[in-house]
C-alpha cells in the first residue's frame, strides 16, 4: 500500500482522512510541520497532504523546507485549505503544490484527487526512468564512438588503442581524486568528471592531418617535420570546435577541444603551440598533460622500451613546476597506488 503523510493539526481532520483514505493507502497522521520534517528524515512517503493553517510553522513554510530538500522536493504535495482565494492558490502552486482540497473534505473527492495524483506522481517516474533509460544508451553510444574514432587515429599513429582506454581511465582517476579533496570546487563536479573522462580519448584527433611520413617516422623528426607535427593541436581543437557547433549537449566536446589545443603546453610556458603558462592552461589540459606523458613513459613503442613505474614517477615528480601544474602532480604522487592500478591495463609483463 501507498504510503499518505497527512499533516494537520486538527485532530479531528486527521481522523477523518484516516477514515476516508485508510483502506487503501498506508496513512501516517503527524500534527505539526516539525513532526513531519522528522518523519521525512526517516522515511519518504509516496503522497503528503498539507495543511495550511498550522501554529509555529504554517503550511506554507513547512512546504518550503520540503522543497528546498534535495531527498524531498519531488514528493507530491496536496494543499489542505479552507482558504479559497485564487491568490493563495497561485503561491501555493509556484512553491510546487500539485493540487487543493477544500476543507472540509468530501471523502469521495479527496480519494479521487490523491488517486489521480499518485497516477500522474508514477507517470512521471515512468517517464523520468525511461528518458534516464535513453540518456544511458545515448553515453554509451557516444563514449563506444569516441572510443572507436581515437582507436583509429591511435592505429595510424602505430599505438594500439590501449593508450586512449588508459589515459582515459588515469584521468578519471586523478580528477575524481581531486574533487575527492575539494579542489576546484567551482566548477569540477560529477558533469565535469564524466566529460573530462569521456572526451579524453580525443585529445589527440587533429593527428588525422597529419601526413604518413611524418606521422610514421621511425627516426628523430627534421625541424620542419616537428612544426608540422606541433599543428596537430591546433588542427584537433578546430575538428572538435566544429563537431561542437552542431550538437547541442557539446560540454564534453568543448573539453576535448581544450584537451586537444592545449595537451603539448608547459607550466613554465616553454610548450606549444601558444607558450601559455600556468593556470592560463585550461585545466582539463593539464590533467591529461599529466596522464598521456605517464602514460607515454611506461608504454612500449616500436621506437623505445617502456619505462618502469618508478622511473615514470620520478619524470612526472620532476616536471612539477616545469612542464606540468605542481598541484596535480602533487595529487598524481599521492595516489600512485590506485594509478598504477588503472595503468595497468594492456602492459605486457
Amino acid at each position: 500500500m501507498k504510503k499518505i503523510l497527512v499533516i494537520d493539526d486538527n485532530k479531528t481532520t486527521l481522523a477523518m482522512a484516516k477514515q476516508a483514505i485508510g483502506d487503501e493507502y498506508t496513512v501516517i497522521a503527524v500534527i505539526s510541520g516539525y513532526q513531519a520534517l522528522k518523519y521525512l528524515e526517516r522515511e519518504i512517503p509516496d503522497l503528503i497532504l498539507l495543511d495550511l493553517n498550522m501554529p509555529d510553522m504554517d503550511g506554507k513554510q513547512t512546504m518550503r523546507r520540503m522543497k528546498s530538500n534535495e531527498k524531498w522536493a519531488d514528493i507530491p504535495i496536496i494543499v489542505l485549505t479552507v482558504e479559497n482565494s485564487p491568490q493563495t492558490e497561485v503561491e501555493c502552486l509556484e512553491m510546487g503544490a500539485i493540487d487543493f482540497i477544500a476543507k472540509p473534505f468530501v471523502p469521495q473527492v479527496m480519494k479521487s484527487r490523491i488517486a489521480r495524483a499518485l497516477e500522474l506522481e508514477d507517470y512521471r517516474r515512468r517517464l523520468q526512468l525511461d528518458n534516464e533509460k535513453k540518456r544511458m544508451q545515448l553515453e554509451k553510444m557516444k563514449s563506444q564512438t569516441i572510443m572507436v574514432l581515437a582507436n583509429m587515429i591511435d592505429t595510424r599513429d602505430t599505438v594500439t588503442g590501449v593508450h586512449v582506454r588508459r589515459v582515459s581511465a588515469i584521468v578519471e582517476t586523478l580528477v575524481k581524486k581531486m574533487r575527492a579533496a575539494g579542489m576546484y570546487p567551482e566548477f569540477l563536479d560529477d558533469r565535469y568528471v564524466l566529460s573530462i573522462t569521456l572526451a579524453a580519448p580525443l585529445h589527440d584527433i587533429g593527428k588525422i592531418k597529419i601526413p604518413d611520413t611524418v606521422l610514421k617516422k621511425q627516426g628523430d623528426l627534421t625541424e620542419e617535420e616537428f612544426e608540422l607535427m606541433k599543428t596537430h593541436t591546433i588542427e584537433g581543437a578546430k575538428i572538435l570546435q566544429a563537431f561542437a557547433d552542431e550538437i547541442d549537449d557539446n560540454y564534453y566536446l568543448l573539453l576535448g577541444k581544450d584537451m586537444a589545443a592545449y595537451h603539448h603546453e608547459w607550466w613554465n610556458g616553454k610548450g606549444y603551440p601558444y607558450g601559455l603558462r600556468g593556470t592560463k592552461i585550461p585545466f582539463c589540459a593539464r590533467v591529461l598533460a599529466v596522464a598521456d606523458v605517464f602514460d607515454a613513459l611506461i608504454s612500449k613503442r616500436s621506437y623505445k622500451q617502456q619505462m618502469t613505474f618508478d622511473q615514470a614517477f620520478e619524470i612526472i615528480k620532476k616536471g612539477s613546476g616545469g612542464h606540468f601544474d605542481p598541484e596535480i602532480v602533487d595529487m598524481f604522487l599521492r595516489i600512485r597506488p590506485e594509478i598504477e592500478r588503472v595503468a595497468l591495463i594492456g602492459i605486457d609483463d
